[in-house]
C-alpha cells in the first residue's frame, strides 16, 4: 500500500468521508495537512499552517482552528427553524458528484445510489450529533439569480484532470430534512443542474491576503428559486452576528442559528468568525443575520471534523529508508516504511503526540504510543497508524468541538469580480 506525500496546503472546508489510511496508490484530497520541509503543526482542529496569522493574545478570544461546533450546536435542520430561513435554504445548492446520483427516467427524478452512516463512514460516536445521518454532497455554493451560482474556489477546478474538475458535478436544490428522520432520496429533475462553466474563479494569497472564490454558471436558469442578495456597501465589523447556510460533513441542509456566531477579526479578503462548520460548508454564505444579505464565502477552518484517542497501547516501525516521500503501508510486519526526507517531520509530530521513539538502526525507529493518545482525522500520524494498525485501535471518533468565545471559522470578503458580474 503506497502513498504519495503532500505538502502543506492551506486547509479549506472540504468534506471528509474517508478518515483511515486508504489501500489506493495516493492521499485523499482530505488528508492535505502532511509535511512541510521538516516542519508540522497539526492540521485543523488546532494549529498548523494556518491560514491566517496568530491574534494577540490579550484582549481578544483565542483561536482554535477546528471545523468545529462553537460551544451549543447551533445547526438545525430545515423543518426545524422559520419560514424565512427554509426560503433562504431553498436558494442554497450542495455540490455532488455526478457518480453519486442516477437518473430514473420513469420517475423523471434523480435518486442517490448509495447510503451510508456517519457512524459507519467516519467511524464516528453513535452518541454523536449527526451519527445516523448519511453524506452525499462535497460543498456548497449559493444561487443568485440569472443562472449564477456562488462557491468557494477550491471546490470546484477548470482542470479535467482533477476529481474537483466542474463537470463532475451537480448543483442540487432540495438535499435536506423535511421532517425528523425523513432525508430526501431523490430530486426531481427541475432541482439538478450541470454546471455550464466557470465565469470566474481564484484560489491563490495566503493569510490576510487569501482568495478563494468562484462563481459557476448553470446549464439553464433556475427560475423557480429566489436569487439570493449580495451586501455591496456594507463591509464586514467586528462583532457583527452571522450565519451560515450549508452542507457540512455532505449531510442534508443545516441552517446555523443567525444569533450563535459573529465577526472577531477583519483582514484583507476574509474575516473571522465561530461560525459551527465542518468539511462541506466550503463555499456556502455567511449571511448578516440582521439583514440576511450574504457577506462573504466560507472558505477555511483548520483540517479536521473529528478526534480519535487510542484504546490500547501502539507501537510500529517506521523504517526511513526509502528514497522518496512515497509511504508504502506493511501491517503484517508492523512497520510503514517512509522517504527519508520525511524523519524530522514524522518523528517530530509523534513526539508531539508523548510517543515514545527508540532508535533501531539508522533507518529504523520504535514508535510507542500511550493508551488515550488523541489524534484528529487529517492528522497525517493518525493515518499512519491506522494503516498499520486499522481504525480498532482507536475509540469511535467524537466531533470536534471548542469553546462558544473562541474561533477560527474563515470567510471571505465578496470579491469585486463577483459583485461586478452579479448586477441588479
Amino acid at each position: 500500500m503506497k502513498l504519495k506525500s503532500i505538502a502543506v496546503l492551506l486547509a479549506v472546508l472540504i468534506p471528509s468521508y474517508l478518515v483511515f489510511a486508504p489501500d489506493k496508490g495516493q492521499i485523499p484530497s482530505d488528508l492535505r495537512d502532511a509535511v512541510s520541509a521538516g516542519a508540522y503543526s497539526d492540521l485543523s482542529g488546532s494549529g498548523a499552517a494556518t491560514a491566517t496569522p496568530e491574534v494577540p493574545a490579550p484582549a481578544r478570544p483565542g483561536r482554535d482552528e477546528s471545523k468545529s461546533i462553537y460551544g451549543e450546536n447551533s445547526m438545525h435542520e430545515y423543518y426545524q427553524v422559520p419560514a424565512q430561513l427554509k426560503r433562504i435554504a431553498d436558494s442554497t445548492v450542495a455540490f455532488v458528484y455526478k457518480s453519486s446520483l442516477y437518473f430514473d427516467p420513469v420517475g423523471k427524478v434523480y435518486k442517490i445510489k448509495n447510503t451510508v452512516k456517519l457512524s459507519q463512514a467516519s467511524y464516528l460516536d453513535e452518541s454523536e450529533d449527526f451519527s445516523s445521518q448519511s453524506g452525499l454532497s462535497s460543498c456548497s455554493g449559493s444561487y443568485l439569480g440569472k443562472g449564477l451560482v456562488m462557491t468557494a474556489g477550491h471546490c470546484v477546478s477548470p482542470d479535467p484532470k482533477v476529481s474537483n474538475y466542474f463537470e463532475n458535478f451537480f448543483m442540487v436544490f432540495g438535499w435536506k430534512y423535511d421532517k425528523e428522520g425523513s432525508p430526501a432520496l431523490d430530486f426531481p429533475a427541475d432541482a439538478v443542474y450541470s454546471i455550464k462553466k466557470v465565469e470566474t474563479r481564484a484560489l491563490d494569497g495566503q493569510g490576510d491576503t487569501r482568495r478563494d472564490f468562484a462563481l459557476v454558471s448553470m446549464d439553464r436558469d433556475a427560475s423557480d428559486r429566489q436569487p439570493l442578495t449580495l451586501e455591496k456597501v456594507q463591509v464586514p465589523k467586528i462583532g457583527q452576528k452571522v450565519f451560515t447556510i450549508g452542507y457540512p460533513l455532505g449531510l442534508a441542509v443545516k441552517i446555523n442559528d443567525p444569533d450563535q456566531a459573529q465577526v472577531y477579526v477583519v483582514e484583507k479578503t476574509v474575516f473571522q468568525t465561530n461560525i459551527d462548520v465542518f468539511g462541506g460548508n466550503s463555499g456556502g454564505a455567511a449571511f448578516d443575520s440582521a439583514t440576511n444579505k450574504i457577506v462573504g464565502i466560507v472558505i477555511t477552518a483548520v483540517g479536521t471534523e473529528y478526534s480519535y484517542e487510542l484504546n490500547q497501547d501502539f507501537s510500529f516501525i517506521a523504517d526511513f529508508s526509502l528514497p522518496t516521500d512515497i509511504i508504502e503501508y506493511k501491517p503484517h510486519l508492523g512497520t510503514v516504511a517512509l522517504g527519508s526526507a520525511l524523519r524530522g517531520s514524522v518523528l517530530g509530530m509523534f513526539r508531539d503526540s508523548r510517543a515514545t521513539i527508540s532508535i533501531l538502526d539508522e533507518n529504523k525507529y520504535l514508535i510507542t504510543l500511550p493508551k488515550g493518545s488523541r489524534f484528529e482525522n487529517r492528522a497525517l500520524t493518525f493515518n499512519l497508524v491506522t494503516g498499520v494498525g486499522g481504525k480498532n485501535v482507536f475509540n469511535r471518533g467524537k466531533l470536534m468541538r471548542d469553546k462558544q468565545e473562541s474561533f477560527g471559522t474563515g470567510v471571505m470578503r465578496l470579491p469585486e469580480e463577483i459583485k461586478n458580474l452579479v448586477q441588479p
